[in-house]
Order: C-alpha cells, then sequence, then structure tokens
C-alpha cells in the first residue's frame, strides 16, 4: 500500500483559510474606515452649508432690522397723527355742540320779552340768567326749551322782581341739561369704507 501524506495540504488549506478571513477583515476595516470618512465629510459639507447660510440670514437679518425699526416708527407716527386727527374731530364735535346749544337758546327766546346776561356752558348743562318782563315770559321760555331736542330738564333757580331804569323787571336764573345729538351714521359709515 501507497501512504500518502494530507497533512501539509490541510495545514496549507487552514493557512490559506486564515489569510483569506484576515484580508476579508482587513478589507471590511478599511471599506468601513472609507465609509466613514465619506460619510463624515458629507456630513462636515452639510454642517457648514448649514452654517453659512445662517451666517447669510443674521446678515440679512441686521439689513433688515433698519427696515423693521423704520416701519415702527412709521407706525407709531401713523398711530400719532391718527390720535390727532381723533382729537381733531372731537374738538369740532365740540366746537358744532356749542353752536348748536346756544342757537337753541337763541331760537327759544321770546323776541323783545327777553334778555340774557349770563350764560355759562358746562360739560351737559348751562346756566342763564337774565331779566324778563314778567313771569309768564318766563314760563313760556322754559317750556320752548324743554320742547327743544337738545335740552332737558330746565330748573328755574330764582325769579324776583327788580327795578331797572324805572322798569319792573323780573330777574331770573335757570338752568338746563342739554344733550349731545347722535353723530351721523352716513359719516361714520363712509369714513370707515375708505
Amino acid at each position: 500500500m501507497i501512504g500518502i501524506n494530507l497533512l501539509p495540504v490541510r495545514e496549507w488549506k487552514k493557512r490559506e483559510s486564515v489569510r483569506r478571513q484576515i484580508s476579508v477583515f482587513f478589507l471590511s476595516l478599511v471599506l468601513l474606515v472609507v465609509g466613514l470618512i465619506g460619510a463624515g465629510s458629507t456630513i462636515q459639507g452639510k454642517v457648514m452649508l448649514q452654517r453659512n447660510e445662517l451666517h447669510a440670514l443674521e446678515a440679512q437679518k441686521k439689513k433688515l432690522a433698519y427696515v423693521d425699526k423704520k416701519i415702527k416708527q412709521v407706525k407709531a407716527k401713523t398711530k400719532e397723527v391718527e390720535n390727532k386727527f381723533v382729537s381733531i374731530e372731537k374738538l369740532q364735535q365740540g366746537r358744532t355742540f356749542a353752536v348748536q346749544a346756544l342757537d337753541e337758546i337763541v331760537t327759544s327766546l321770546p323776541l323783545n320779552r327777553i334778555w340774557l346776561t349770563n350764560l355759562q356752558l358746562n360739560a351737559n348743562s348751562i346756566s342763564l340768567s337774565g331779566v324778563a318782563l314778567d313771569n309768564h315770559t318766563i314760563a313760556l321760555f322754559m317750556r320752548r326749551l324743554d320742547a327743544s331736542a337738545m335740552c332737558s330738564r330746565v330748573r328755574l333757580k330764582s325769579s324776583k322782581q327788580k327795578n331797572i331804569q324805572g322798569h319792573n323787571l323780573m330777574q331770573f336764573s335757570l338752568t338746563l341739561n342739554i344733550t349731545q345729538p347722535k353723530p351721523k351714521t352716513e359719516t361714520t359709515a363712509s369714513k370707515k369704507k375708505k
């Protein structure tokens, strides 16, 4: 019989298998390192891109901060002007209100029978004093004022006879409440449309 020694072939195959495993391990390790370096550089590139974009946005924000500041100043001035317009409108209404109240009083006066000597206009009341020919004239004046749309609660404070330049006249004082007429809805509606 012939004896064949297969041990070196087995050892050789074993060594070859170990060498292949080591080669595959090192190749896998190299591929893993290359992959990690590639992924790291890609992520670092994205981070740098985001940082550059952030810096650009911050620079743009600084440029627009001036515009935002100007817009706030303009809005503040606009609000101030609007407040002034509202104040002017209130003053205008108050001025016309006083004229309307005086017009109501003048139209209620009995001509050549009553004369006013003092008139005080308060926020929502008027104090009147004057002289009249008689008490009936004072009563007529009070009825006319009471019938007016602007006047209410007409009260006689005092009435006494006084001799003025040889004539017996009635000196009187009275108070009345006045109400401001409602603003016309047409003008406020047209202002809202503008």
